[in-house]
């Protein structure tokens, strides 16, 4: 059992000079309240540095050791910081003291680089050696497993990804529970005896090609073994590697994640500026046709009178057609080529033709006139149309109008860029699409490891199916010192199998009691009624499950939330190391209602925990309502400067 009993702070973040806090012997909830960047998220990692080594900000990035020293302080000269962290575990005594200085040489530090960092560890009043210090360290606390002890509430919705297989965090955290769950101790005997069980097929191997008769097989044998070995240091190196880039690629994601708004700002841009591109396109093309609209424009100024001669032809023409018609008509009939009237449709009598022959005028110059200047007029009216249609002001205005429509467009948008332009800097810049190059090259690489560590499995497949076939052939002959290194094979393969399906077994197990104690929590933290409990998956995922049986297959941040803490309880109740909770931020998604769950139930996920809030997140009476005697401590982070807090206990 791992107990915090006092942190001591020299100059570290926002805590200028030596200050101090102790932490209650008695079980309960030890509360700090602080507004916004006063101090709150410093305070876990004092806990984290003190443990570790290590300081991260928001997003697990981490932070420079430089920037980590009190502003106030190292204006006035210091150029280090110290923390101290006193605790318990196993029935012993311990204080940690980890101190952060410049190196030596080094001048005048400018960045993370030129710091060191070293700590020594007491037990019972005497300094441990540093390799039994480090031993000691490992023991009391991991740092595989610090997630489920020190956590920012806001990164609990990574444990979302223990339901998808798709990502690099949730083979990690899924790792980090079984460790604290106990299982690497079994795993480890199983992977001990598989290499006993390996030597064991070597020593048959060598025994066999002593004999004559097995010689032959001894020697395939041993080959196969040789390429085994050979396989499985490939695999053992692709999966080594394979962990290093998902880890970069967590990494690389977590930084472009922080850089979510400047990523959005540039693709914004991007977009912009394609669609400026396109609208200079466009807006050549409007000149191109106002180009050619403004050269008969001149005609707008007499398109008046251009109406009239249009008018006055067009009643020409018909008066010309009316009197060419007549006459052609009526010349067809004075011939006799008619034989009625086109008009009443009677048979036009001889007499009545005579009198139209007497009636019309001699020869056929007049109608071939009248036809000429019909054509004339047609012309005439042709041209004037066509230019009446060109000196449409209206036209000419609606193409201006929609040229300085896109002028404008184009003109807001080119602003717009600016105003990112001047969010942005070149470095930001340049560092994103470098994060984005990098991002690209490890998706490539892990998905070409990934079918390596693929083939290479079926490769030892192969290997294994091809070793028990001659395995079974040599059995038959075996003898003399055969027999002898035959039994050693099988009880080292019987052991390994048995190791093999206690590891399944076990993990069966260790789901079960998870899932049942992540249920109870679940049922005493939530609001919701018509939740049942909780289902868990192989990679300890859980899923919320309606009473009427069925999943609930989408969820929101707030639910996430509560699941996740769940999860961390049942960790807690079925680890093999149990240690106080420290917790940043617990309730940023959660309405008053889950919260008031919460913190009820807070003092059963662990013996000793610590909250760092801000007062309107867990107002303090509430607080004392909920947790009555199990409150054992209030701090508060008073601001002193905008770069120094004072820890003031209530």
């Amino acid at each position: 059992m791992l107990r915090i009993k006092s942190l001591h702070l020299k100059d570290f973040g926002a805590f200028k000079g030596e200050q101090a806090f102790d932490l209650p012997s008695d079980e309960g909830v030890t509360v700090f309240y602080g507004e916004n960047m006063r101090g709150k998220t410093t305070l876990l990692n004092a806990f984290r540095f003190a443990l570790f080594g290590k300081i991260i900000g928001r997003g697990r990035r981490a932070v420079s050791f430089h920037d980590m020293i009190n502003w106030e302080a190292r204006a006035d000269g210091a150029r280090s910081f110290e923390v101290r962290l006193e605790l318990s575990h196993a029935g012993a005594d311990y204080r940690l003291t980890r101190t952060c200085r410049p190196k030596s040489g080094a001048g005048a530090p400018a960045g993370h680089s030129d710091y060191v960092a070293d700590y020594y560890l007491e037990r019972g009043g005497h300094i441990l050696p540093a390799q039994q210090a480090a031993i000691e360290l490992e023991r009391i606390l991991p740092e595989q497993i610090a997630r489920f002890f020190l956590f920012d509430g806001e990164l609990l919705q990574e444990y979302e990804d223990l339901l998808h297989g798709d990502t690099d965090m949730g083979p990690k955290i899924s790792q980090a529970i079984e460790r604290i769950l106990g299982l690497p101790t079994l795993t480890k005997s199983r992977d001990t005896l598989k290499l006993a069980l390996d030597k064991a097929e070597e020593r048959v191997a060598v025994a066999a090609q002593g004999d004559q008769k097995t010689r032959e097989f001894g020697n395939q044998l041993q080959s196969l073994v040789e390429e085994r070995e050979v396989l499985t240091q490939d695999l053992f190196r692709h999966e080594r590697d394979l962990e290093g880039l998902r880890a970069k690629k967590v990494a690389i994601e977590d930084d472009m994640r922080r850089r979510e708004r400047m990523a959005t700002l540039l693709d914004k841009r991007d977009r912009l500026a394609g669609e400026v591109g396109g609208l200079q396109k466009i807006i050549s093309e409007k000149k191109d046709d106002i180009g050619k609209a403004m050269a008969p424009a001149w005609s707008a100024i007499i398109r008046p009178r251009l109406v009239v001669a249009v008018t006055a032809h067009r009643a020409r023409e018909v008066e010309l057609q009316s009197a060419v018609t007549r006459a052609q008509v009526l010349h067809s009939l004075a011939e006799g080529h008619e034989a009625s009237c086109p008009t009443c449709l009677q048979t036009v009598p001889p007499e009545a033709q005579a009198k139209i022959r007497a009636m019309l005028p001699s020869g056929q110059g007049s109608t071939d006139e009248a036809q000429r200047e019909l054509g004339g007029v047609r012309r005439r009216l042709d041209a004037l149309e066509a230019q009446l249609a060109v000196s449409n002001p209206e036209a000419l205005r609606l193409l201006w109008a929609d040229l300085e429509a896109k002028r404008l467009e184009m003109y807001a948008k080119s602003a717009e860029i600016e105003e990112i332009e001047k969010q942005l800097t070149g470095d930001a810049e340049d560092e994103l699409k470098g994060l984005r190059r990098d991002y690209d090259s490890i998706v490539r690489q892990i998905a070409a490891l990934e079918e390596g560590i693929k083939a290479t499995n079926e490769k030892l497949a192969g290997n294994a199916n091809y070793r028990d076939n001659i395995q079974k052939r040599l059995d038959k002959l075996a003898g003399g010192q055969m027999d002898s290194e035959r039994r050693r094979r099988d009880m080292a393969s019987r052991l390994y199998e048995l190791f093999k399906d206690s590891v399944d077994v076990y993990r069966d197990q260790l789901r079960h009691r998870v899932e049942a104690d992540a249920s109870r929590y679940f049922k005493l933290l939530t609001t919701e009624q018509d939740y049942a409990g909780l289902r868990i998956n192989d990679s300890y995922g859980l899923m919320i499950v309606h009473r009427d049986g069925s999943d609930i297959p989408v969820r929101s941040a707030g639910a996430e939330h509560v699941v996740a803490l769940s999860l961390v309880a049942a960790l807690q109740n079925n680890a093999q190391l149990r240690g106080p909770i420290v917790i940043d931020s617990p309730f940023g998604r959660l309405d008053g209602g889950h919260r008031s769950r919460i913190v009820e139930v807070l003092p059963d996920m662990a013996d000793q925990v610590v909250l760092l809030v801000y007062e309107e997140e867990l107002p303090p009476a509430r607080a004392r309502e909920a947790l009555k005697g199990r409150l054992r401590s209030e701090w508060a982070l008073e601001r002193q400067s905008a770069r120094h807090t004072e820890l003031v206990k209530r």
